[in-house]
């Protein structure tokens, strides 16, 4: 099986170079929540964070086999988005806890909005399999946005310093 199937690898290019971008955003990600569940001092919170870098690493995984079937090379990781997400975790008592869940969550729905157009792409192209492939990403990447906007509400009520 070749690993872009009957549409010419050129098609694929744009979306590879996007997917990449995602693919950071996802490592990123992982990151913030792995930092998160360490410094939490709320245990659900914690708990949520820990499931959330747990589901990030097969989301991760996911993202780089789509790259790789498209014809790309995607990176295993970034010390960039690492530094950064550590930067932004432990900035929670200068910016608040809320804030920061706040920027993760507006992440997080951006990148499902990229994945919805990346799915909407590829079926133009005829290419479903990866299409559905984008899209079971973007429903991730809303259930977990919508789990932080539970936090981020609650947050703003009780006033709570979480990590």
């Amino acid at each position: 099986m070749s690993p872009i199937g009957p549409v010419p690898a050129a098609s694929y290019r744009s979306l590879v170079r996007d997917a990449k971008l995602a693919l950071l955003s996802e490592i990123g990600a992982r990151a913030v929540f792995d930092h998160i569940a360490r410094r939490s001092r709320d245990a659900e919170l914690g708990r949520m964070a820990e499931s959330m870098n747990r589901e990030g690493i097969d989301l991760v995984a996911r993202v780089q086999e789509l790259i790789r079937e498209m014809g790309g090379r995607p990176r295993r990781t970034s010390f960039r988005r690492r530094a950064l997400a550590r930067l932004l975790v432990h900035g929670a008592p200068v910016l608040g806890p809320r804030r920061v869940l706040r920027i993760v969550r507006d992440a997080e729905l951006t990148v499902g909005r990229w994945y919805a157009e990346y799915a909407l792409f590829l079926v133009r192209l005829g290419d479903e399999e990866r299409a559905l492939a984008f899209e079971e990403l973007r429903a991730a990447k809303e259930r977990r946005a919508m789990a932080l906007s539970a936090w981020v509400d609650n947050l703003a009520r009780a006033g709570q310093r979480t990590f």
